[in-house]
């Protein structure tokens, strides 16, 4: 017989109770990730592609391609959309969802899903800045 001493079982039980806010964690930054990283590269490339030059011209050109989920974006992320909340001069605010899914076998977060949330300003003016926004109250928490 194999005795298990009771930190070993204690550290377990944490651990599993820990994981029930992980999905929702995960996915929070996975929609930060795709705000920060994925998307401003997508908005710069579509600005350039445009032939935009003043920045009236890169806001218009930026908020047109966010106003239109890219399928090419959304799918290669998996579960992931965004949504225009407005634009003031070169700035455009954006609301960036992902979904994740858990890949634990085990409880408490076994099957669980969850979306997070990133809001943000984008302002192309002269280049593509990101700047992370508190979300206003009333922001949904799933698209």
């Amino acid at each position: 017989m194999r005795v298990v001493p009771w930190a070993v079982i204690g550290g377990l039980t944490s651990a599993l109770l820990v994981g029930c806010g992980q999905v929702q964690a995960d996915a929070d930054a996975a929609a930060a990730r795709v705000a920060d990283q994925v998307l401003p590269e997508a908005v710069a490339a579509a600005i350039t592609t445009s032939g935009a030059r003043t920045p009236e011209q890169r806001a218009v050109a930026g908020e047109t391609w966010l106003s239109e989920p890219d399928p090419a974006v959304t799918e290669s992320q998996g579960g992931t959309t965004w949504f225009v909340r407005g634009r003031e001069g070169t700035a455009i605010r954006l609301d960036v969802y992902a979904r994740v899914e858990s890949g634990s076998f085990l409880p408490p977060d076994q099957g669980q899903a969850a979306w997070g949330v990133a809001c943000r300003s984008f302002d192309v003016g002269e280049k593509v800045t990101v700047t992370p926004v508190e979300c206003p109250e009333g922001t949904p928490e799933t698209p």
